[in-house]
């Protein structure tokens, strides 16, 4: 079995079973491709996959990381649902789980291109696989938010989890699952680290804690709007959120998922749309009419 194979059961997608999944494997090989080459090259040059994936010079690894984490908040059409709880409730398979992990424990050969690119793709699926979970954790409330806590941080410490834990002996083990073992310590280290910023949030003041909890607030609030309104008042909000606003033009060439074929008429109506619904109570606000993989992953 090769990665490809993997990845639709461990991201997380189920491979095979009474309901099919919606994938034109075809075009899932390519992309693949793509991925391995600038992974391979990203690692070759010495770059950890955190920095790559946020690295303009490797656009495939960009749009693939943010991307997956726009994916969680998609609305899943009937006709998939049963196949997305699947994916959302599904245990793991251990033989995939240690097929995936075994390929991204391989050697780096320089005789051995195909080998070395298994092996970087590899790493960048169980990272990003740790990290899609460990962000429904991170924000399934506030909680982690409130102490200051943002993507980026999950991003981290599911990145230091892997690259620690990756290599050790006990992930061979034919009775462990490995990205089970990742995952639980990831969160551990989640769990450590926002006790950590509580501790050195009560020596600040009450101004800063409560902006946080505005922060927090209003993020949580967007988390539950449907995807294209949720980037676009995000942006709209930067500047209570403490981030840089966007042309929406580079918004909409940063996030596809999001964003694709909407023109900007379209997408300046739903900025004031939301803006005036956000005021009012939730039953109001542009919020998804159908479940996300965000959601049924809470759930599970």
């Amino acid at each position: 079995m090769n990665v490809a194979a993997a990845v639709t059961h461990l991201l997380p997608l189920p491979a095979g079973g009474a309901v099919a999944a919606p994938l034109d494997v075809g075009e899932l090989q390519s992309e693949l491709d793509i991925l391995a080459d600038e992974a391979l090259r990203a690692r070759r040059q010495g770059l950890s996959l955190l920095a790559a994936v946020r690295d303009p010079r490797f656009p495939a690894l960009q749009n693939f990381h943010q991307g997956l984490r726009d994916a969680l908040f998609l609305e899943i059409p009937e006709e998939l649902e049963p196949w997305a709880r699947l994916a959302a409730n599904g245990a793991g398979n251990p033989p995939l789980q240690h097929t995936l992990v075994d390929f991204a424990r391989g050697g780096e050969d320089a005789d051995d291109r195909l080998g070395a690119l298994q092996a970087a793709l590899a790493e960048l699926l169980v990272f990003e696989a740790i990290r899609l979970r460990l962000f429904v954790t991170a924000f399934r409330g506030e909680e982690f938010e409130v102490v200051g806590g943002e993507e980026s941080d999950v991003d981290a410490i599911a990145y230091r989890e892997v690259a620690t834990l990756l290599h050790r002996p006990e992930l061979a083990d034919p009775e462990v699952r490995p990205l089970t073992v990742l995952l639980a310590a990831a969160s551990v280290s989640l769990a450590r680290d926002a006790q950590s910023r509580a501790e050195e949030l009560r020596d600040t003041g009450e101004d800063t804690r409560e902006e946080l909890r505005m922060r927090a607030r209003l993020r949580a609030a967007l988390r539950e709007l449907r995807l294209p309104e949720a980037v676009l008042l995000e942006n709209a909000l930067a500047a209570l959120l403490g981030e840089e606003r966007r042309e929406l033009a580079d918004l909409q060439a940063e996030r596809p998922v999001a964003l694709d074929g909407m023109t900007r008429q379209a997408m300046d109506q739903r900025v004031s749309r939301g803006r005036r619904a956000l005021a009012h109570p939730r039953a109001a606000w542009p919020r998804r009419r159908r479940p996300a993989l965000f959601d049924l992953l809470q759930r599970a």
